[in-house]
C-alpha cells in the first residue's frame, strides 16, 4: 500500500510538472535578420534571460531571417495579435505614427548621428511617440535603443559626390521618409523588399542601396556590390514591438522580466554593434570593398529643407522636427 502511495505522489508530481510547462505562454518574436547579426544574437540572449526570470513561465520563440514575411506583414500581425512581437529598424513604425519617420530621414539627426539618435529616443520625445503607438494601435513599444550603426551606401559604381548620386537606382525600404530622402538628394529610390536586396544588386535591378555595415555584411551584400560611400546619413536604432493584449495576458512579475530582458539583451546588442564596425571594414576591405569618404556636408546642404518640407506635408507632428534639433548630449 505504502509503495502504491509513492508511486501515485511521483505520478502526480510529473503530471503537475507537464502541466506547468505545457502551461508556458509562448512568446514568439519575428525579425529580419540573419542569425549572425547582433540584433539575433541579442534577441536569442532575450530569449534566455526571459526563461530565468519568469522560472519557465514565459518561453521567447525567435523567427528571424523574414520567416514570418517582411516587416510590414510582421507589424500587422503583431496589431492583429497573430505575432507577439517584432523587431527591427523604428522607420517601420513610421506607418502606423509618422513621428517616428524621424529616425528614417537622412541626415535629419545631428553628428555624431549614432550617439544623437539614441539621446533622442530615450528623450521624452521618444516616450510620447512610444504612447501614441499605445493609444492608436495597441502596440507597445517593448525598446527604442538597440543600437545600430551609422547607414552608408553601398554600390556597383563609385558614388563620391553628390553629382554621383543624381539618376542612382538606390534600394530603399517602402517608407515614405526614405523615398522622399533620396529623391531629394537626387537618385531614383527603388524600394525592394530586405530579403531581395542580394539578387536587385547582382542583377542591376539596383544601382546602390543604403544600409548599415552590420547589414552589409551578414547579407553578403558587399560580394555584389564593391564600392562603399561613408555618407553617415542616419542611424536608426532597432526597435521592439509587442502586441498589447498579450502584454497583458502576461503576469506584473512576468511583464517586469520581459521589459528588463529586452533591456539586458540590448546592451549585448550594443556591445556587440560597437565592436563590429572596424572589424567589418577590415573583412570588406579584404573582400575587394573599396571605401569612400564623401563631404557630408554637401549631401546636408542637398537636403537641408527636408525636414520642414515633410513636417509642412504632415509626415509627422507640427513642431516634432524643432524639437529634435533642440535635444541635446549628455
Amino acid at each position: 500500500m505504502r509503495r502504491m502511495s509513492i508511486l501515485g505522489l511521483a505520478l502526480a508530481v510529473i503530471f503537475l510538472s507537464a502541466g506547468a510547462a505545457s502551461a508556458a505562454k509562448i512568446l514568439r518574436i519575428g525579425h529580419l535578420q540573419t542569425n549572425d547579426h547582433p540584433h539575433a544574437i541579442g534577441i536569442e540572449k532575450m530569449a534566455e534571460l526571459v526563461k530565468q526570470k519568469t522560472n519557465g513561465s514565459v518561453e521567447v520563440k525567435v523567427f528571424g531571417n523574414s520567416q514570418l514575411g517582411n516587416a510590414m506583414a510582421q507589424i500587422q500581425s503583431v496589431k492583429m495579435g497573430t505575432l507577439e512581437a517584432f523587431m527591427d529598424g523604428a522607420g517601420w513604425f513610421g506607418q502606423l505614427v509618422g513621428d517616428y519617420y524621424i529616425f528614417s530621414t537622412p541626415y535629419l539627426m545631428k553628428a555624431p548621428v549614432l550617439d544623437y539618435t539614441r539621446a533622442v529616443a530615450k528623450s521624452e520625445i521618444g516616450a510620447e511617440i512610444n504612447q501614441k503607438l499605445l493609444d492608436q494601435h495597441g502596440i507597445r513599444m517593448v525598446n527604442l535603443t538597440w543600437l545600430r550603426l551609422p547607414r552608408h551606401v553601398l554600390s556597383r559604381k563609385p558614388i563620391r559626390t553628390v553629382a554621383e548620386v543624381q539618376g542612382v537606382k538606390m534600394r530603399v525600404p517602402e517608407l515614405t521618409s526614405f523615398l522622399e530622402g533620396w529623391r531629394a538628394l537626387g537618385a531614383s529610390p527603388t524600394p525592394v523588399n530586405f530579403s531581395e536586396v542580394y539578387l536587385a544588386l547582382q542583377q542591376g535591378v539596383v544601382d546602390a542601396c543604403e544600409l548599415d555595415v552590420n547589414m552589409f555584411y551578414t547579407q553578403k551584400l558587399y560580394e555584389v556590390a564593391k564600392h562603399l560611400s561613408l555618407t553617415y546619413h542616419q542611424a536608426e536604432p532597432g526597435a521592439m514591438i509587442m502586441n498589447e493584449r498579450f502584454f497583458k495576458s502576461l503576469t506584473p512579475q512576468e511583464q517586469k522580466a520581459v521589459l528588463e530582458a529586452a533591456e539586458e539583451a540590448g546592451a549585448v546588442n550594443d556591445k556587440l554593434i560597437r565592436e563590429s564596425e572596424q572589424s567589418i571594414f577590415e573583412k570588406m576591405k579584404q573582400a575587394g570593398v573599396i571605401f569612400y569618404e564623401v563631404d557630408q556636408n554637401a549631401f546636408r546642404e542637398k537636403v537641408k529643407g527636408l525636414p520642414a518640407s515633410l513636417e509642412a506635408k504632415g509626415l509627422w507632428t507640427k513642431g516634432l522636427y524643432d524639437r529634435v534639433s533642440k535635444v541635446t548630449l549628455k
